[in-house]
């Protein structure tokens, strides 16, 4: 009986089946939790979710800053039960559920099934996942995608087989449709052939052939896109990381980001993490060194940006899946390791509580000082209706706003009204963002135009691109916990936008070196 038979007998023993079973109970009962806490969240989309709405109403081969996938994801939640915030968010909590269920697969043939179902639970239980599964982001694409990849690369693995090789491309390729942080599955498979010799069979060249073309099948239509596009959406990633900026050292911006990781993961599996990996440079078997690959690079990748430049707390998140099965193996093996996998079971699940109170009753991070966190999920929907009610009280063919934000915030929150066209007003001669590039302020898209300003500094040089400019007031929006919006409001008539020329250049600095 060779090693992937015994596996499969393993697999497919009634006590793997037996935890299948109890896995997929959790996963369905917080499945469902999570939908119904999105229903019940009073919570208004964040301009990032607003933005991906406004995406999914146009479907396209790619977009300005993200590939397509989280936009074909909404399109189809919405067609099905309307456009609801819930129903935007629809796919995350859907979405890590498979993800878990993938780490569950790949923990019960690595280590059992007993490391299967800490390796999912853990999964589901993750702090920065039950985030993700109340907003709708890239992450909560990419990570599953992500965690299927990795189950089907050890399947290959075990059989080398065409129909797991075909698995892994497509994986890749969907999964870079939905971020390009994908793109680092294929150098932790490299890493991992160089350190496993089972890996490195297995990725033969011919597999490795069937892997691209499957990956292109699927990458390839947005990649010509890109073409077609000046390759608009890769330049807004190397421009987002900070690509090409001039080199120093940030070593503040690396101890935050370390602290952030602890957010992620918990403090608990954080400590735990970097002393297996500390033991691990002493020695690791086969199937350590395989997980390891998939943890190391996208750590050591991100912790280099933080300390040359910034990085987010999720822009490392690809090392997790595979570091939950690294640390639910090793930890399920001893007493102490069980101790600690409970400990941190225990803490994840007090603040995935939290998060949960904290979607469907805000008022709750008012008490405890974080309306911070969540004031920019606030107060859209009534900043939109006294846009609405400015627009008409002058008379407005048009609404011209200067934020991003405030672009899609208006545009999903006025979607169902009639009313002046939404554009966006431009500071420089070229788009910077979405809006900016798809619905621009023209001259001749309106004779009376409301204003609503959110970047108040810009309001000079926006009153020199209208013939006429009539300030009409201020507009304060409460959004709990002593948080707040501001808006300013103009009448502009006769748009004729001045020349973005040097000395327009220089006004505009001169605006933004004075904050």
């Amino acid at each position: 009986m060779g090693p992937q038979t015994v596996t499969d007998a393993v697999a497919a023993s009634p006590r793997a089946r037996s935890a299948l079973g109890l896995f997929l109970a959790l996963a369905g009962a917080l499945a469902a939790l999570r939908v119904a806490g999105l229903i019940a969240s009073p919570l208004d989309l964040h301009f990032d979710e607003a933005q991906y709405w406004y995406w999914s109403r146009s479907l396209e081969l790619g977009y300005y800053s993200k590939p397509p996938l989280i936009a074909w994801t909404i399109w189809a939640t919405t067609a099905l039960f309307g456009n609801a915030e819930w129903a935007v968010r629809l796919a995350a909590p859907i979405a890590h559920a498979l993800g878990g269920l993938a780490l569950f697969l790949l923990g019960r043939r690595l280590y059992g099934a007993t490391a299967g179902l800490w390796a999912g639970a853990l999964w589901l239980t993750l702090p920065a996942v039950w985030l993700s599964s109340a907003i709708m982001s890239t992450d909560a694409l990419v990570l599953p995608i992500w965690s299927l990849a990795l189950y089907a690369l050890w399947r290959l693995t075990e059989s080398r087989g065409a129909g797991w090789a075909i698995a892994l491309g497509l994986a890749i390729g969907i999964g870079s449709l939905a971020k390009y942080a994908m793109l680092y599955f294929p150098l932790c498979a490299a890493l991992a052939a160089l350190w496993s010799k089972p890996v490195r069979m297995a990725l033969s060249p011919a597999r490795i052939a069937i892997i691209l073309a499957a990956a292109l099948v699927v990458l390839g239509p947005h990649l010509a896109w890109n073409a077609l596009n000046e390759f608009k959406t890769v330049q807004h990633t190397a421009e987002n990381v900070n690509v090409g900026a001039g080199f120093a050292l940030h070593p503040q911006e690396l101890l935050e980001f370390l602290g952030s990781q602890a957010a992620v993961v918990g403090p608990v599996l954080f400590v735990a993490l970097f002393i297996m990996l500390a033991r691990a440079l002493r020695g690791s078997n086969e199937t350590d060194r395989f997980l390891i690959a998939f943890i190391l690079p996208p750590l050591i990748i991100i912790l280099m940006q933080a300390l040359i430049s910034r990085a987010h707390a999720n822009w490392a998140a690809a090392a997790y899946p595979a570091a939950l099965v690294w640390l639910a193996g090793r930890l399920v093996a001893s007493r102490a390791g069980r101790t600690t996998l409970i400990a941190a079971m225990a803490m994840q699940v007090a603040l995935g509580a939290m998060v949960f109170a904290v979607g469907v009753r805000p008022q709750i991070a008012d008490a405890v000082g974080l309306s911070d966190a969540i004031k920019r999920a606030r107060g859209w929907a009534e900043t939109v209706a006294e846009i609405e009610a400015q627009a008409r009280a002058a008379g407005a063919d048009v609404i011209v706003v200067d934020h991003r934000a405030l672009f899609f915030e208006t545009a999903y929150y006025w979607r169902d009204r009639a009313g002046p066209r939404l554009r966006m007003w431009r500071i420089g001669e070229t788009a910077q963002n979405h809006a900016e590039d798809v619905a621009p302020m023209r001259e001749g898209d309106g004779r009376r135009a409301l204003i609503a300003h959110m970047e108040m500094r810009y309001l000079p040089l926006m009153r020199e691109d209208f013939q006429r400019f009539t300030p009409l007031g201020a507009f304060v929006q409460p959004l709990g916990g002593g948080e707040e919006r501001r808006l300013a409001f103009s009448l502009g008539e006769g748009f004729a936008p001045a020349p973005r020329d040097a000395a327009f250049a220089q006004r505009r600095a001169a605006i933004e070196n004075a904050r």
